[in-house]
């Protein structure tokens, strides 16, 4: 099965390094510097269950020099996601499926707006890591797996083909693929915790461990989530309270140094995801007439900084 990966950031590389760990034929699609870096030395992935490395990758710079692959895999940041999909668009409305592993709840409706021909299905990675240079990641936690599909994904049989060879190989280290008629619903149970998280480390500018063992800052954890959760029930996903504890226990459960990707890219002047984060419950409650007070005031205070140095 050959396997296109569209950005080769933290997420894309450890996805990428690990299917073609798995067996599969996997193509980064990237810059020019990217793609030179890839072809030199592959992709490193380091972190707490060890080294490894995946040599046989490759990379291309121009969508038509993969076009009828197998799936794509959309990995480039929310903001990026119509944009791309509309640079690659004749490899992505060429392939069998695209699979939008975009932060947030709305990366099918940004790439399918940049290639409206595309076979998108939702999707969300559980990683947790850093790109440290070109093809090399440092992963900072246990979380390995990708959940994604929508209406007609367990009958698809490129996508069963595909959580059938990666599940058949021997692997060195966990990777976990889920096939879900309903992506709606993992997708806000993920970002209960994402969108909180995302927000209070970079409120801030601190990691997990300072942010969820002060009861104040808890406290404030406890709101956001409140927040994503009642605009999640507005928008027809059924999460409970259930959700926000478990939500709230794993970002209790994080790594002590752990912090956001958006506050990496904060930090380094970088574009940050934020319109798709806190922006998103802030628009989607004023939509529903749902109050999101946390999510407001973080929006407000992080928006001079959504553009990066640009700002």
């Amino acid at each position: 099965m050959k396997v296109v990966v569209l950005g080769a950031g933290a997420v894309g590389c450890y996805v990428g390094g690990l299917l073609s760990l798995a067996g599969l034929e996997v193509v980064f699609a990237a810059r020019p510097a990217v793609r030179d870096a890839i072809a030199a030395r592959g992709v490193r992935l380091s972190g707490p269950r060890g080294e490894f490395h995946a040599p046989d990758v490759t990379a291309i710079v121009h969508p038509d020099e993969a076009i009828g692959v197998d799936l794509v895999l959309s990995c480039v940041k929310l903001y990026d996601a119509r944009a791309s999909a509309a640079a690659w668009r004749p490899m992505l409305e060429s392939a069998a499926g695209v699979i939008c592993l975009q932060n947030g709840v709305d990366g099918v409706a940004r790439v399918g707006a940049g290639a409206p021909q595309a076979r998108c299905w939702g999707g969300l990675a559980m990683v947790a890591g850093q790109l440290r240079e070109r093809g090399v990641v440092e992963y900072v936690s246990d979380m390995s797996s990708i959940v994604f599909g929508g209406p007609g994904a367990k009958a698809d049989p490129v996508l069963a083909a595909f959580v059938a060879q990666v599940r058949a190989a021997t692997l060195p280290t966990p990777f976990e693929l889920r096939r879900v008629e309903d992506i709606a619903r993992p997708q806000w149970t993920k970002f209960l915790a994402l969108a909180t998280n995302a927000a209070l480390t970079c409120l801030t500018r601190s990691p997990a461990g300072v942010v969820y063992r002060d009861a104040a800052l808890l406290a404030l954890a406890r709101r956001s989530i409140g927040e994503v959760l009642a605009v999640a029930r507005a928008e027809g996903v059924p999460l409970d309270d259930a959700d926000a504890d478990a939500a709230l226990a794993l970002l209790r459960g994080l790594p002590a140094g752990m912090v956001a990707s958006m506050h990496h890219d904060l930090v380094a002047g970088r574009r940050l995801e934020l319109d798709g984060l806190s922006g998103a419950v802030a628009r989607l409650g004023r939509v529903h007439g749902i109050p999101t007070p946390f999510h407001d005031f973080a929006w407000a205070c992080l928006k001079p900084h959504a553009d990066g140095h640009r700002s």
